[in-house]
């Protein structure tokens, strides 16, 4: 399966964004976040992965990924590191325990999506495809993507009131949540 990249530029430069989800074999989490850091090292990446059942399609983490960049690049950011910053923004909170708890992946989680971002095509390429192998991943993107069955999970854990949904879809109502983190600094 083909992964399909995006390229981001602003006040950051250049960045390549990967996006692939699946289906994690439960090695646990300690061993699963482990083996993202050290592919990260081996290609100078930086990934982060969250619960498939909590991401509003692709737009949600480019957004994420994007606000990231501009933060970490303007000294605005909320966290350390990117791979942090990453779940704060992709959980629209300030409080990274928070995020992780809004947007990240806990024991039992099944259904994944890893966000890699890197200065080239090939690293990230490179970064996803060992992933995949290394942490046995059972690729199906499809889990990124909104579903009906996502929106009361995204309703509650981004307190979005179901009568906007009158007003605008969930997608947007989530990036809208995002964008309003950048209010709050």
């Amino acid at each position: 399966m083909a992964t399909v990249m995006y390229e981001l530029r602003g006040t950051f430069g250049k960045r390549v964004v990967g996006i692939v989800g699946g289906k994690l074999a439960n090695e646990g989490i300690d061993k699963t976040l482990d083996g993202l850091a050290r592919i990260d090292r081996r290609y100078g990446t930086v990934s982060q992965i969250f619960d498939a059942s909590r991401i509003a399609g692709k737009d949600h983490l480019l957004h994420a990924a994007r606000l990231s960049l501009i933060a970490e690049a303007t000294g605005k950011k909320f966290a350390s590191s990117l791979n942090i910053e990453l779940a704060c923004w992709a959980a629209a909170e300030r409080q990274i325990v928070r995020a992780f708890g809004k947007v990240g992946v806990l024991k039992g989680t099944g259904e994944i999506v890893i966000l890699t971002l890197g200065k080239t095509s090939l690293a990230v390429k490179k970064s996803i495809d060992d992933f995949v192998r290394e942490l046995l991943v059972e690729r199906d993107d499809d889990v990124v993507e909104l579903t009906p069955e996502k929106i009361p999970t995204l309703l509650r854990i981004f307190s979005i009131p179901k009568g906007e949904l009158e007003i605008s879809d969930i997608q947007k109502l989530v990036l809208e949540r995002i964008a309003l983190l950048c209010l709050q600094r």
